[in-house]
C-alpha cells in the first residue's frame, strides 16, 4: 500500500459485531447529476447555507500541466444547471477537501505546491476566496492537507501528511540522494492563522487521510502507516492535546483508514480497507467507537474498501469500490445492521470511482470521477439520492 494509498489515503478489543449484514428490501434510486464538461475529479461536497450546494475537486490536464483547482456550484432553489465558481487566483494543484460553517465562512484545503512551500488553503468570507497558507513544519519536502473539520470560524482542524526530509547524500556521478520518511500532520486555525499540532508517532512512516470533529473537545484524525507498518492510526483531541488510541480490530494482514465521523464522544464511525493477504485487493473495513471500546461491522461481501463515511440520523452512510474492483458500491449502517444501497449500473465503455459521501437534509451525495471510452480523461462524478 505505501503512500500511494493516501489519496488516489489490538489486543483485547472486541471482534467482529455479532449481527452481519442483511440485505436491502429497496435499495434507493440514484440520480447523476450533470456537471460543467471538462477532465476532473470531485473530492467532496458541502452546503454552505440552506440553497447552495458546492462540490470542488481539481482538473486533470491532457497535456503535460499541472492540476488545477475547480469549484462548482448551485442554487437548491431551481432546477437550473451547476455551474463554475472562481477560486482564489493563487491557489493552485487540487482541493482534496472542503467545509463549512456558514456562506460567509468556509474552507477548501490541498497540497504544497513546490519544496519549502506552505499548504495551500483557501477562506470564503462570502464575497470571495483568499488563500490563507498552511505553514508546513522544518525540513518538509512536500505534502498536503486531505481532510479538514471547521468547528466555528476561529476552530478549524485539518490533516494529512507532510514529506520530511531526512539527509541529502551526494553522489559521487553528480545530484544529490534525499532520504526522507512521512509523518502525518494536523494544522488547527484559530481565526488568525494555521498552525501545525503536535502528534505522536504511532508510526516511522505514516499519513493521515481524514479528521472529524463534534466539538472543540472531541477531534478525530485517521490514516495508516505505510511500507512495514501498514495498520490503521487513530488519533484523538480532548481538548487539550492529540493522544494515539489503540488500534482497532481491522481482521487482516493489513488495514487502512480513510475516512471518520465523529457524531459524539462516544459515537464515532470510521471506514477504510482491511488485505488478507498480500495479493488481496482490499474489504470493507468498518468500526465503531461507543466510548469504550471499537467494534468491527460485518460488510457486505461484495464491498471492497471504503473511501469515505457521513453520518446520518440513526447511523452512516460510506462508499468506496466495489470488492471485484467493478465499479462503487455504497452501504448504511445503523446499531449492527449494514445494508447496501445499492450503486448505478455502469453504462457500456464507462468506469466510475466514487470518492467521498455527505449527507444534508436526508439527501445523500457521493462525489469521485467517472472515465468514458469517448473521453480522454476523468469527467466528474455527482449522484444523489434521498433516503
Amino acid at each position: 500500500m505505501g503512500a500511494a494509498s493516501v489519496l488516489v489515503i489490538g489486543a483485547g478489543l472486541p471482534a467482529t459485531a455479532a449481527a452481519g449484514p442483511v440485505p436491502d428490501a429497496a435499495p434507493p434510486q440514484w440520480e447523476q447529476v450533470k456537471l460543467p464538461s471538462g477532465n476532473a475529479v470531485l473530492s467532496g461536497t458541502v452546503k454552505p447555507d440552506a440553497r447552495t450546494t458546492w462540490a470542488a475537486g481539481f482538473r486533470v490536464p491532457q497535456d503535460d500541466g499541472g492540476l488545477s483547482p475547480v469549484l462548482y456550484t448551485h442554487d437548491d432553489r431551481s432546477s437550473g444547471p451547476w455551474k463554475e465558481m472562481s477560486t482564489a487566483s493563487d491557489f493552485t494543484g487540487r482541493i482534496n477537501a472542503l467545509a463549512a460553517t456558514s456562506a460567509r465562512d468556509a474552507w477548501l484545503v490541498g497540497d504544497v505546491a513546490w519544496e519549502g512551500e506552505p499548504v495551500m488553503a483557501q477562506h470564503w468570507d462570502g464575497r470571495s476566496w483568499r488563500v490563507k497558507p498552511a505553514p508546513m513544519p522544518a525540513n518538509t519536502l512536500g505534502g498536503g492537507l486531505l481532510g479538514v473539520a471547521a468547528v466555528s470560524a476561529s476552530n478549524v482542524w485539518a490533516a494529512g501528511w507532510s514529506q520530511v526530509l531526512d539527509k541529502r547524500i551526494p553522489d559521487p556521478d553528480g545530484g544529490t540522494e534525499i532520504v526522507d520518511h512521512n509523518e502525518g500532520l494536523v494544522q488547527h486555525w484559530d481565526g488568525h492563522a494555521w498552525k501545525p499540532s503536535k502528534l505522536p508517532q504511532p508510526y516511522a512512516n505514516w499519513g493521515l487521510n481524514a479528521i472529524s470533529a463534534s466539538g472543540p473537545k472531541d477531534v478525530w484524525a485517521v490514516g495508516s502507516g505505510y511500507g512495514d507498518d501498514d495498520q490503521p492510526v487513530v488519533l484523538h483531541f480532548d481538548g487539550r492535546s492529540w493522544t494515539a488510541m489503540p488500534t482497532p480490530p481491522y481482521g487482516g494482514v493489513y488495514g487502512e483508514f480513510n475516512d471518520v465521523v465523529a457524531k459524539g464522544p462516544r459515537d464515532v464511525w470510521v471506514v477504510g480497507r482491511t488485505l488478507l493477504d498480500d495479493k488481496d485487493r482490499g474489504h470493507a473495513l468498518i468500526v465503531h467507537w461507543d466510548g469504550h471500546k471499537w467494534t468491527r461491522m460485518d460488510a457486505p461481501g461484495d464491498a471492497g474498501g471504503l473511501s469515505g463515511v457521513a453520518a446520518t440520523r440513526a447511523g452512516i452512510v460510506a462508499v468506496g469500490r466495489a470488492a471485484n474492483d467493478d465499479g462503487g458500491y455504497a452501504l448504511r449502517a445503523s446499531g449492527t445492521r449494514v445494508t447496501s444501497l445499492g450503486f448505478p449500473t455502469n453504462a457500456d465503455g464507462m468506469s466510475d470511482s466514487p470518492w467521498k459521501i455527505s449527507v444534508t437534509g436526508g439527501v445523500v451525495s457521493i462525489s469521485g470521477s467517472a472515465r468514458y471510452v469517448s473521453e480522454q480523461g476523468p469527467q466528474p462524478l455527482l449522484l444523489t439520492t434521498r433516503l
